[in-house]
């Protein structure tokens, strides 16, 4: 009976561990935010005069369409930047000039962006309801848009996330044959507007 006893609570703790294991490498598929981006230090400066610099911000929570695993993706045409998550906010430091930043969630939108030298620009990323996920609105902030004038207000209470790079060179080499296909629409095609937001180099502070 003894023997009967260990075999077991032997049995039962290994289908635990695996069980744990399981549900960690689970985790790591379903929940990639927690994995690709790490809270830092918020910056305090503005870019450099040859940089331009774009904050991404999710400033939304609550509904279950911002739980981690409907982070999104975001991209500088088919360089992948990052993921945005519920109540945090990324910078991208890049070259001025003309970007398409490329949203990826059960649905897919742009902004196309002409950046000035030194200035800084910001894009709110909005969940809304899908069907499998949950679905994004990308929201560049232009001069007398609604959130012209609340932005630092709104960046005061999210966290600064910073990419793990690794993670963010694995992610990029595995989607851009993917997302190239994305690039090309958002260029081309005469649709692409339907779907397509714009900053331009006055919308820099």
């Amino acid at each position: 009976m003894a023997r009967k006893w260990v075999t077991g609570f032997v049995i039962v703790c290994a289908l635990g561990l695996a069980g744990c294991t399981a549900s960690k490498r689970l985790a790591e598929i379903v929940i990639p935010g927690k994995a690709y981006m790490v809270k830092a230090d918020a910056p305090t400066a503005g870019p450099p005069r040859d940089k331009a610099l774009v904050y991404v911000m999710r400033p939304s929570g609550g509904p279950a369409v911002n739980r981690p695993f409907n982070s999104f993706q975001f991209w500088d045409r088919d360089q992948f930047i990052g993921l945005s998550q519920p109540r945090s906010y990324f910078a991208y430091l890049c070259a001025p000039g003309r970007h398409l930043f490329i949203g990826i969630a059960e649905n897919k939108v742009a902004v196309e962006a002409d950046l000035a030298p030194g200035k800084s620009y910001y894009i709110l990323t909005v969940p809304q309801m899908g069907v499998a996920k949950a679905r994004l609105a990308m929201i560049p902030v232009t001069q007398g848009s609604e959130y012209w004038d609340k932005v630092d207000a709104l960046k005061q209470g999210l966290e600064f996330i910073v990419p793990v790079a690794e993670r963010v060179q694995t992610w990029d080499a595995e989607k851009k044959a993917e997302v190239a296909g994305l690039v090309d629409f958002f260029e081309k095609d005469p649709e692409r507007e339907k779907y397509m937001t714009y900053l331009a180099p006055t919308d820099g502070r």
